[in-house]
């Protein structure tokens, strides 16, 4: 999951358009991807047997409101996307995913339209682990799942009037967030062909003051922010704990489309306690079972998208009692503000490739 972080710093190369009139148009696209799952534990080698394919079908529209939202990202596409994907293994089956996603214009000439979508949302595996029927599956250890993926869009091999072909590569991504272990999670890279038909065309008045840049407030402010939720150790069928983080950290706006973060986290996660005890009954450990928090430094960036913003951040617990898969750990999410102070987060806690937990969060802005 990670990885996505990569291809989302092209964002910051956006620029707005400054036009009178123009003219875009909602449309919908089929793309057919033949890929491979990344191998990024030894436990997956006996699952993955081959390569993957399928099918992705999206529905764009273009929103036409003047905001500066869409006069700072150059009217992106939004719409929902259908996926299909086959992994070709007995036992990692197929699965289907529902995502909303966003589609940025990075670059628009006549043979080259450079496009990052992004989605995220739900998806459903046919084929789970069992302890009897299929041991192999470490990547997937429930039905329900979420998912992203990263899509780069770019040559088009053909156009004509309204339908054109086009290539790009893509990252799609499974995981249950340790609600139920085990939960490798599995990641594709894969090579798509993509058939796009434009439906009515929408015409866009753009104001005229469009590139007028409002004044940037680079005051340094400060956060506070809760974090909770439920987890499971990398015990399987250990159970669901309660866990809790407390967050604070200092926030400054480097331009019109980022934030930069830096702070410190305090872990209380309940399923440690467990997980220690049963650590020391079965490998005879002496590690301290009431010594579960941790604390961890972190540096970060946000995305602004209007009231929304995308969260990464990658930090190193300093604090570790107990030795729990790593030190080093990413935070993906959303942010969204709810008033002038208030906050609410939704994110992902991963450490390395392993997700940890699903957060759900709310703070307040100094």
């Amino acid at each position: 999951m990670k990885n996505l972080i990569i291809v989302f710093f092209l964002l910051f190369t956006l620029q707005g358009v400054s036009q009178n009139e123009t003219f875009k148009y909602n449309n919908i696209q089929t793309d057919f991807f033949f890929g491979k799952p990344i191998e990024h534990d030894k436990k997956l080698k006996d699952a993955i047997e081959g390569n993957s394919f399928g099918v992705l079908l999206s529905f764009n529209t273009t929103n036409t409101k003047n905001t500066h939202f869409n006069k700072l990202y150059n009217y992106p596409e939004r719409g929902y996307s259908f996926l299909y994907q086959n992994f070709n293994s007995s036992v990692l089956g197929e699965v289907f995913g529902g995502y909303r996603h966003y589609s940025y214009n990075l670059k628009n000439t006549s043979n080259n339209q450079l496009k990052l979508i992004s989605g995220f949302g739900l998806g459903y595996a046919t084929k789970t682990y069992d302890a009897e029927t299929n041991p192999k599956n470490q990547a997937i250890g429930s039905k329900l799942l979420a998912s992203a993926f990263l899509k780069l869009q770019f040559f088009q091999l053909l156009k004509k009037e309204k339908l054109s072909v086009n290539t790009g590569v893509s990252l799609i991504h499974f995981s249950n967030i340790a609600l139920k272990n085990p939960n490798l999670g599995i990641n594709t890279v894969n090579l798509n062909l993509g058939i796009n038909y434009l439906l009515e065309p929408i015409k866009i008045a753009t104001s005229k003051d469009e590139n007028t840049i409002s004044e940037i407030d680079k005051k340094l402010y400060f956060n506070l922010i809760l974090r909770a939720g439920y987890n499971e150790s990398l015990e399987i069928n250990s159970g669901l704990f309660p866990f809790y983080t407390l967050t604070f950290y200092g926030s400054k706006t480097l331009n019109k489309f980022s934030n930069l973060t830096f702070g410190t986290d305090y872990f209380k996660s309940e399923f440690l306690k467990n997980h220690i005890k049963n650590i020391n009954t079965e490998e005879g450990k002496t590690y301290n079972e009431n010594d579960y928090s941790r604390a961890g430094i972190f540096v970060g960036h946000e995305l602004m998208q209007n009231n929304f913003s995308f969260i990464s951040q990658i930090g190193y617990t300093i604090y570790y009692p107990f030795p729990y898969v790593s030190r080093v750990y990413e935070r993906f999410g959303l942010k969204y503000k709810l008033s002038k102070h208030l906050f609410s987060e939704i994110t992902m806690k991963i450490n390395l490739f392993r997700a940890e937990a699903l957060e759900f969060g709310i703070g307040y802005k100094f």
